[in-house]
């Protein structure tokens, strides 16, 4: 069953002056999410992954497109009626509070509903003038999105009129941005079904509710239980100034655990903490994760918290969605260069290549270099490419599929030797007169597992797996597409 689903979300920020373009932050967002997954949005800054968790949210409103939680279209829903709960990159905790009072806020604030009963303890029955009351506030939000569609329609109209010219074709362009025309239908219908609603509760007596707010100690358990199960007894009565960051994180954890809400957001909660702090936190959301058994939907910048906390990944640059996948198939197979490159460390070697197939292999002229694969040893190649003609290609090969081999095929000089203790990075260069660039074209990353004592200029020899080369078209773009097959 699907928890969350986006279709074609697209989010636009209007040009802040008439002659400036519409800044388009995320394009045609889809994406369906199961219950009890952990979706992690991952990408560079400004790519747009905290703009779409916002719109999930309820904090950023969707210029188009549709967004469903438990199948119900909620693009005009308020936060607090979606059964949503959020933690923010800067925890977000009121200075003034102990940890406890933080965490029952938000219950405190909450309202159940419950019958409403007589003196004698019946069921009282009647017009439900509350739910009236909602349905016609929801007709009424209807109606304008409505007139803000008919507003769009008459200024396309009137451009459309005007003699077309680079300005007008803008202004045309940022109505197109601005306006979803396509939902139209949608709230058709939905005004008519809130229409046939209201003058059902209109005239239908049904048994009544009240809303009340939560006991005392309903709330009491739910913050001692959620203080257990992050380990945080021992903070619950001190304020947000005398604790560390881990701890404000976990308060900030807990006060969304008390909801018990069907889908938790995640916006960066890690980022402010550190290297050491930020290893241990990942364990422990990824063990609350299995504890809580729901929905966990999270956005970070840092691959390593993607591929270690995700049961599927959303790659997104500039706006657009790259893959989604599971950890392992986007190390594996990546649909790109741009996300071949984003994941793994240090980031895969690319290089200019020339490339053309024969019968049973294919031959590669890259960094100096003039190779012959075995067909048979490469990864499935699309069709296209093995018609025997001359194709630009981007080569990329992971440093840790590189083996040092003194009968190895290639040869390098090295510039620079990175000893990690457990692991040896080992910068070279195919071209002895580089050895001296910071960066050039034939520069290689060899990742080995045994200490190494190599002084720069020296010549090493080396071998790739042949099975883990990736192939890219290339093209101007750095997300040039895969044209090889999982």
């Amino acid at each position: 069953m699907s928890i969350l689903k986006l279709e074609n979300v697209t989010k636009v920020y209007p040009g802040s002056k008439r002659k400036e373009p519409d800044v388009l932050a995320v394009d045609n967002f889809s994406l369906d999410v199961k219950e009890k997954e952990f979706i992690v949005f991952v990408g560079p800054s400004g790519c747009g992954k905290s703009t779409t968790l916002r719109m999930i949210a309820g904090l950023e409103e969707i210029t188009k497109g549709k967004l469903y939680i438990h199948d119900e279209l909620v693009n005009s829903i308020e936060p607090k009626y979606r059964n949503i709960a959020m933690v923010f990159q800067n925890y977000a905790l009121y200075p003034h509070m102990t940890a406890y009072q933080n965490m029952a806020f938000g219950l405190k604030n909450m309202k159940v509903p419950t019958p409403k009963l007589d003196k004698e303890g019946k069921q009282v029955v009647g017009i439900n003038k509350k739910m009236v009351s909602a349905i016609n506030d929801e007709i009424r939000r209807i109606n304008k999105q409505l007139r803000k569609l008919d507003e769009g329609d008459k200024k396309l109209e009137k451009l459309k009129a005007e003699e077309q010219n680079d300005q007008v074709k803008l202004q045309i362009e940022k109505v197109n941005n601005r306006y979803d025309f396509a939902m139209r239908p949608i709230l058709l219908s939905k005004l008519d079904e809130a229409k046939k609603d209201l003058e059902y509760f209109s005239t239908t007596q049904v048994p009544l509710m009240v809303d009340k707010h939560l006991p005392k100690e309903e709330i009491d358990k739910k913050i001692k239980d959620a203080s257990k199960v992050l380990c945080i007894e021992e903070l619950l009565y001190k304020k947000p100034k005398n604790m560390s960051g881990g701890q404000r994180q976990r308060v900030a954890l807990g006060r969304a655990i008390v909801r018990t809400p069907k889908l938790f957001l995640l916006d960066e909660p890690l980022s402010n903490l550190d290297a050491k702090l930020r290893a241990q936190m990942r364990v422990e959301i990824t063990n609350l994760y299995n504890k809580l058994n729901t929905t966990f939907v999270y956005v970070t910048h840092d691959q390593v918290e993607a591929m270690t906390m995700g049961t599927r990944i959303v790659v997104m640059r500039k706006g657009v969605v790259q893959q989604i996948d599971t950890p392992t198939n986007l190390y594996d197979y990546p649909a790109n260069r741009f996300v071949a490159g984003f994941l793994g460390t240090p980031q895969m070697n690319f290089f200019e290549a020339e490339m053309k197939s024969s019968k049973d292999k294919v031959n590669v002229k890259f960094a100096n270099q003039d190779v012959d694969f075995k067909l048979k040893d490469l990864r499935k190649i699309k069709d296209e490419f093995l018609d025997e003609k001359e194709h630009k290609v981007i080569i990329g090969i992971r440093s840790e599929d590189i083996s040092l081999d003194l009968k190895g095929s290639y040869k390098a000089y090295v510039k620079l030797v990175e000893p990690l203790g457990s692991e040896t990075l080992i910068y070279a260069d195919f071209a002895k007169e580089n050895i001296e660039n910071a960066e050039s074209s034939t520069m290689i990353v060899i990742k080995c597992q045994e200490r190494a004592s190599y002084k720069i200029g020296d010549e090493i020899s080396f071998s790739f797996n042949n099975s883990k080369i990736h192939l890219f078209e290339d093209s101007e773009e750095k997300g040039e597409p895969s044209i090889m097959e999982n």
